[in-house]
């Protein structure tokens, strides 16, 4: 054995015998793996939602009032965007690697018991830096939960880990609501299958519930409107899996999901457990996960979600503890379903091994947060090049200002590239909208009087059809009520390119009047009344929502797709909207009836796809007045009118002054 052999020898052995607390190599992965940054605004929808809650937050925004969102008022926590300096760039910079420093900790406390602490660090910093799509924060509540209940802490330190996992639960209550129960639960289970005591639940309870409190005034909102955040919540939730399901994908993408999820459960299910209370909780544990991200995944079944649910049943199957001689199939069943996760992500794993590149990420994001110099800079970087890439005419910003603006359907970063006053209906994204009680929400605040002044309207991205929307939506269905509402309630004062301005108006339309109801079944195509030159003809589909069996279905996967078939084709329909009322035909007169801003898609037929059933549609026509001015018009309009009034006056006194004898 040569000198360097003898010296790796002696330095392997000595970090055999190193025995520090998890966080400290945890420290050293998660710096090795650095993968916290600052996000960039662009244009697109992704981008725009993310700029929505950061100005939410910068407006000081009430939540279920004001903004309705899958993410609470804490939602910025889950990923840094340099889109303000100060506290909104360096907070949730410092959370997201205060979540990346625990979950590389969690990691290395996991896998030492299996391996030993030199490969637990190897394999810890493989799974930071390959598993891009898993969700850190509910990673931890996995490792954490399975931790307590291998290792059964008890006094002290049991009472910290309570504590500390309600702190993290109640944080995360208010980021993002899909995912803040989940966390909550699978720690709760973790603390029972621990045999917690009374003190210990009590503190969690207790810390959870009062750090979401403090959370949710330190985020500036008032205490009454907790009770609309929740009810908004649940229908932001419960609307979800029926809305935004994916069709047309292949059925082994699901058959896929199914498997892993089941062979994950079964792993959990034979995992080496002190006792029967603990195998009960870890199976809970697997369950509840594997649960809501299947779902996730079936629904939304893209890349991203399957590549989310995969990386955190890795992490889950690594969570279990294995029976004696089983550590092998621990590390095998990680890596295979970590493989999974980046296939379905990227298509091809990536090293990402890049030590000094990380190092050197870490050093330079963490200038940035350090640096609202920095921070200035970008931001105003970013802000001119959004604003080059989206050519909005001059006339139609002139239009804007001044005035407050709700940007539709999406792309709210114009609002923040163009520093504009934001004003958006609650539900800011229009496509989720997706319950009736939701549109009802946002057509309210369109048609009062406090709402915002002017609508900023873009067209869709696809150019063959500009009137087609997310999923293959009709723009103008999503939501049909807030459709309704913004036709009465404002006019177009301004168009180009894919843009177009619409100003707040006296409310232009008449009152419903039946145009008749037609009994029909799903498959049969129903004749649509033909409206006058200044009318709109809407429906009201009723029986189109998801009940009876399929209810069952769309719990444990999805609900039949129903679709709108109309002339020249067909456009994916919300049920749960279907009889607020969706505008069919509008008369030659009224400009919203044409363009690439169209409001309807002027069918003098529909028929529904889907599952089999009754279906009743109700017609109904409605007048709309010519445009009149817009509100904020009036003031300057009515001093015109009363200085040309003022001339005629004037020049009326003269001429009688010539004329007199």
């Amino acid at each position: 054995m040569n000198g360097f052999e003898s010296k790796l020898r002696s330095w392997l052995e000595a970090i055999g015998r190193w025995n520090p607390p998890s966080w400290i190599p945890g420290l050293m992965i998660a710096l090795l793996g650095w993968t916290v940054g600052f996000a960039h605004p662009f244009g697109g929808l992704d981008s725009s939602w993310w700029v929505g809650l950061y100005l939410a937050a910068h407006n000081q925004m009430q939540f279920g009032t004001e903004i309705v969102f899958t993410y609470g008022p804490l939602g910025i926590l889950r990923f840094p965007w340099l889109l303000y300096p100060g506290a909104l760039a360096v907070i949730p910079f410092v959370y997201a690697s205060i979540l990346h420093v625990g979950f590389s900790s969690a990691l290395v406390a996991a896998l030492r018991r299996r391996v030993g602490l030199l490969w637990a660090m190897l394999v810890a910093l493989l799974v930071v830096v390959q598993l891009e799509w898993v969700e850190q924060e509910v990673a931890i509540s996995i490792l954490a939960a399975m931790l307590m209940i291998e290792r059964r802490p008890a006094g002290r330190k049991l009472l910290f880990f309570a504590v500390c996992a309600g702190l993290l639960a109640g944080t995360e209550m208010l980021v993002k609501l899909s995912t803040g129960p989940v966390i909550a639960a699978v720690l709760l289970v973790g603390l029972v299958g621990a045999r917690a005591r009374t003190r210990e639940i009590a503190a969690y309870l207790g810390t959870l519930a009062g750090s979401m409190l403090v959370c949710w005034f330190v985020t500036g909102q008032d205490l009454s409107n907790l009770p609309d955040f929740i009810g908004n919540s649940i229908q932001i939730v419960l609307g979800y899996q029926e809305a935004m399901a994916v069709y047309g994908q292949s059925g082994w993408y699901s058959l896929i999901i199914v498997a892993g999820g089941a062979l994950c459960f079964a792993w959990a299910l034979f995992g080496g457990y002190a006792d029967r209370r603990a195998r009960i909780a870890g199976a809970l544990v697997a369950a509840i996960v594997i649960f809501v991200f299947y779902k996730q995944a079936v629904v939304r079944i893209d890349s991203a979600h399957i590549a989310l649910f995969f990386a955190l049943i890795a992490v889950l199957w690594l969570a279990v503890p294995p029976r004696q001689g089983f550590a092998g199939i621990s590390l095998a069943g990680l890596a295979f379903m970590g493989v999974v996760s980046i296939y379905a992500a990227t298509g091809v794993p990536s090293p990402g091994l890049n030590l000094i590149s990380n190092l050197r990420g870490f050093y330079e994001e963490s200038r940035t947060a350090l640096s609202p110099a920095r921070q200035r800079a970008g931001v105003d970087f970013w802000r001119q090049g959004i604003r080059h890439n989206y050519q909005l005419d001059p006339k139609l910003l002139a239009e804007l200002e001044g005035q407050s603006v709700s940007v539709e359907p999406w792309e709210t970063t114009a609002a923040w590239a163009f520093e504009l006053d934001w004003h958006p209906a609650p539900v800011f994204q229009n496509y989720s909208a997706y319950t009736s009680a939701l549109d009802e929400l946002n057509s309210d605040t369109i048609e009062s009087a406090t709402g915002p002044g002017r609508i900023l309207r873009h067209v869709g991205d696809n150019p063959f059809g500009p009137t087609i929307g997310l999923d293959g939506r009709f723009m103008a269905w999503d939501p049909p009520g807030q459709a309704i509402a913004e036709l009465c309630n404002f006019r177009p004062i301004g168009e180009s390119g894919r843009w177009q301005v619409l100003a707040r108006t006296a409310n232009r339309c008449g009152p419903l009047v039946p145009a008749g109801v037609v009994e029909s079944r799903f498959g049969e195509t129903v004749p649509v009344p033909k409206p006058g030159p200044n009318e709109v003809v809407i429906a009201k589909i009723h029986g189109a929502e998801v009940h009876g069996l399929e209810r069952l279905r769309s719990f444990f996967y999805r609900p039949a797709e129903r679709r709108a078939v109309v002339e020249g084709g067909s456009y994916r329909l919300i049920a749960a909207t279907a009889a607020d009322g969706l505008m069919m035909r509008i008369g030659r007169n009224i400009p919203e009836g044409r363009g690439d801003f169209a409001q309807a898609p002027q069918t003098p037929t529909i028929a529904l796809t889907g599952p089999s059933g009754d279906l009743k549609y109700e017609f109904f026509r409605f007048r709309v007045r010519s445009a009149g001015p817009g509100l904020k018009d009036r003031p300057r309009r009515e001093a015109r009118l009363k200085r040309r009034a003022q001339l005629e006056r004037r020049a009326g006194e003269a001429a009688q002054t010539v004329t007199a004898p």
